[in-house]
């Protein structure tokens, strides 16, 4: 959890530095001897240079030769130090910097005017494009440094004591958590829009395979209207934005020369709450109305989600007339999560840029984003004592020297196996919830078996059954893994006994990941739904029929057998193909039992009186699948050893092709069935995301049908329900079950979801202090005048505590072709990953 983290806050890019001939060093603090952290060291006249560590101390690189050097510090005058340096020398320069002067100059401020920074910032607004795009190209060597510390450490996490030695932290569980060092370089391009980093060396503590971070934006860009989009939340609107004024107010607090430059320092202010905001400060130049540094945070009070806070700091120097580019970037996050209480700081160093100068082809080839040295993570102590231009802090090396013993004592075998043997051991929470897991000694055989509450259920048909499964899988020295996922079903009420076995075997591409291929084989008989995207949860069914005598669950039994062959190319397509043979065998209610209060009579028929189409009874069939998916787009990060690619912006498109095949081995089905469709999330950046799935298909033949062949939208059905995952962008959410099952020659769909990500109801009293977010939209399908179906739907999600929002409501209401209107409240938990519950919404699952 806490590298994902780290991977969120850090949005930009690492670079490399060469080794020179001379050392410069020494410390930067004010006047009253206070370190500056962070302050900028570099070479007068270029953008060339370093940046001071956490306690103000620095080293500068240089070839022999002379030099004006200089230390700048937001907020502090600059200051310069000329001296000449030879080869092999190391000299020694201590900064102190002046806090920084300002003056209002000739302005005469009245009550009635506004303040005299609206018209330097109208300026800065006005020149934000041009400084945008004057950028095509850009190269720049990088050195990034990330640490996470905690000032709190919890004694427990979920129960589970936790010792704060294991963490490298001391008995007050304070200490570093997380220590990340990259060099790199990195090249860009605008139009058309590419950018490659090279990275040529990286160090995690405690961890010598560690990669680091891949692939980020060189920096974050103010000029831009929206910025730093974190955890699917709003973008942040810059201060300079084209409609900032409406969102920010500003105030002058004076301006300074530096070199011939004057420099304007304004704060900026938030007007509101709960938008997407930030306050602090940003320095404006005169006359090029560039930015020339900042230190704008933004916090939980404004959106953010995730964090508490997040403090962003850039230094920009001069490269020539008119351009300024960025010199150092550090972002400085807080949270607490689990107990914990965490800070950090990523300090990313910009080196050697070079604006418009022509970049080969050659380095945007192969669609790959991010690319490693060989031996990369293979650098020595002494590589990283030249090459670092930031100190180590203190607590920094002990960390390096405290994790790499910590990490020879955890790998020790014996070790292992006693975590092993105590991970096998069961626990009632696993018992009853998440299911129990267990491995042997080399970890290469894995064995899983199903929950209590997966375990044990109640239908109309079978009464209560016993569902048990049991998963085994076998790592073979190759890397392929063979698995055996097996399931059994007994219901009291009807006495029949169900089960079924699959076989699969994967092989995975070591230097592609999620390049595979996977063959399977499927045989048994089991208990399946009619509708093949299993809408009904057996969880929910169980509650929704015991206490409300309410059974949407409608199943048969199948004998059946299948061989099915899938293949990733690892490059956005995906195809599969099956054969398989059905005898199904229709089942009726054998149980009225229920623990509502008022017996409302019978539970409905397991056989629908709704279906328009298709044949009932016992019936054979043999089907032919083809499936194929492709989302255009993917690009890569080459690691040393492998490829893995990156995800995509792009929609999805997907066909599928069903044939049923009459006469061999008795099948009785005859028909030909297809699907298209295509499904994509776009950002509207402060607005919130739009997602959709556009989808159309039919019947090229339907000479025979059973039930189970039918077309049937995804239906949610109640007026009123619980779901545990509700596909919104495939299903219908009052829908009637069954009603709209179909043979049609050709029917359409269209899935619409609006989600402001906190737009709008940052504006209500109640619903912003929540940081509930409103979701507006609409389902379609059309079948012919004579078969349709709409909805429209208004909904809270984001309904939680903190990181766990896990809760939406919507509020639907829906019609058809007669003009009868569906209304409904539906509750659903977004159990994304959740081991505890069988989601509604998968694909038949043998």
């Amino acid at each position: 959890m806490l590298r994902l983290t780290c991977c969120i806050l850090l949005l930009f890019v690492f670079g490399y530095f060469p080794g020179y001939a001379g050392v410069l060093q020494g410390t930067v603090r004010d006047s009253k001897g206070a370190a500056l952290p962070f302050a900028t060291v570099f070479v007068s006249g270029t953008a060339n240079g370093t940046v001071a560590n956490e306690s103000g101390v620095y080293s500068l690189n240089l070839e022999p030769g002379a030099y004006v050097v200089s230390c700048q510090y937001i907020g502090f005058q600059r200051a310069s130090f000329s001296f000449n340096i030879g080869k092999d020398e190391h000299m020694k320069h201590d900064f102190r910097l002046q806090e920084q002067g300002l003056s209002i100059g000739e302005v005469v401020v009245h009550s009635s005017d506004e303040d005299p920074a609206y018209r330097i910032i109208r300026e800065a607004i006005k020149k934000r494009a041009f400084h945008l795009a004057q950028v095509q190209q850009f190269q720049t060597s990088i050195y990034l440094k990330g640490v996470m510390r905690t000032r709190k450490t919890p004694t427990k996490i979920l129960g589970q004591k936790i010792d704060p030695k294991d963490m490298g932290v001391d008995s007050n569980g304070k200490g570093v958590l997380y220590l990340c060092e990259e060099v790199a370089d990195y090249y860009a391009q605008r139009d058309p829009k590419r950018s490659r980093t090279v990275i040529h060396s990286v160090k995690e503590s405690g961890d010598p395979m560690g990669m680091g971070f891949a692939q980020f934006p060189p920096v974050i860009s103010f000029y831009a209207n929206d910025v730093l989009s974190l955890n699917n939340s709003r973008a942040l609107i810059s201060p300079i934005s084209d409609g900032a004024m409406a969102h920010y107010k500003y105030k002058l607090e004076g301006e300074f020369k530096e070199g011939r430059n004057t420099i304007y320092k304004i704060k900026v202010i938030p007007k509101h709450a709960y938008s997407p905001l930030c306050f602090g400060t940003i320095y404006i130049v005169d006359g090029d109305w560039a930015i020339h540094s900042l230190s704008l945070a933004t916090s939980a009070r404004y959106g953010l989600e995730l964090l508490d806070t997040l403090r962003i700091d850039q230094v920009f120097l001069p490269l020539r007339k008119d351009v300024w580019v960025i010199k150092n970037q550090l972002l400085y996050p807080t949270f607490n999560i689990f107990g914990f209480d965490l800070t950090g700081n990523f300090i990313t160093v910009y080196d050697n840029q070079k604006v418009n100068q022509p970049v080969p082809d050659t380095i945007f080839h192969k669609k790959v984003i991010s690319s490693y040295d060989q031996a990369a993570n293979k650098k020595d102590s002494n590589y990283w004592e030249e090459t670092r231009p930031l100190p180590l802090e203190t607590d920094e090396a002990r960390d390096y020297r405290y994790k790499d013993s910590l990490r020879i004592a955890t790998e020790n075998p014996q070790r292992l196996d006693s975590l092993r043997r105590l991970s096998n051991k069961v626990h009632w929470g696993d018992f009853i919830l998440g299911g129990m897991d267990f491995s042997d000694s080399g970890y290469r055989n894995k064995v899983h078996i199903t929950s209590l509450l997966d375990v044990v259920n109640f239908n109309s048909v079978e009464g209560f059954n016993l569902a048990p499964e049991l998963s085994w899988t076998h790592r073979l020295d190759t890397g392929e893994q063979l698995s055996l996922r097996t399931a059994l079903r007994y219901g009291f009420a009807n006495t029949h006994f169900n089960g079924i076995a699959r076989l699969r075997y994967t092989h995975e591409d070591k230097h592609w990941l999620t390049k595979s291929w996977m063959l399977a084989v499927t045989a048994g008989q089991y208990v399946f739904q009619y509708d093949r995207h299993n809408p009904i949860a057996p969880l929910y069914n169980t509650f929704s029929t015991l206490l409300f005598h309410y059974n949407p669950l409608k199943i048969f039994e199948c004998r059946t057998a299948a061989v099915e062959l899938k293949r990733n190319q690892g490059n956005g397509l995906q195809w599969s193909l099956q054969a398989s043979f059905e005898q199904r065998l229709p089942l009726a209610n054998s149980s009225d039992y229920s623990w509502a209060k008022s017996n409302t009579g019978f539970y409905s028929d397991n056989l629908p009186t709704t279906f328009r189409k298709g044949h009932t009874g016992n019936q054979k069939a043999f089907l032919l699948h083809a499936g194929i998916a492709w989302q255009p787009g993917v690009r890569y990060v080459d690691f040393p050893n492998y490829r893995q690619p990156t995800s995509s912006e792009a929609p999805e498109f997907s066909l599928q092709y069903e044939k049923g095949i009459s006469g061999l081995l008795g099948s009785d089905v005859n028909f030909d069935s297809w699907r298209a469709s295509v499904t994509g999330q776009l950002s509207i950046q402060r607005f919130g995301s739009l997602g959709y799935q556009i989808a159309g298909g039919g019947f090229l033949n339907k000479n025979w049908l059973g039930i189970a062949d039918l077309n049937h939208p995804f239906a949610g059905d109640d007026a009123f329900s619980i779901d545990l995952s509700m596909p919104y962008l495939r299903g219908f959410q009052v829908m009637p079950m069954f009603r709209f099952s179909n043979d049609a020659d050709a029917y359409a769909e269209a899935h619409l979801e609006y989600n402001m990500l906190g737009f709008l109801s940052n504006k209500i009293p109640g619903l912003r202090q929540a940081q509930w977010y409103f979701v507006l939209g609409a389902n379609s399908f059309y079948a012919g005048d004579q078969l349709y179906y709409n909805e429209v739907f208004v909904s809270l999600d984001h309904i939680g505590y903190k990181m766990l929002r896990p809760l939406r409501v919507d509020f639907v209401r829906g019609w058809d072709q007669n003009r009868q209107s569906y209304e409904g409240i539906r509750f659903s938990l977004q159990l994304n990953g959740s081991a505890l519950f069988r989601k509604a919404g998968e694909e038949r699952a043998w």
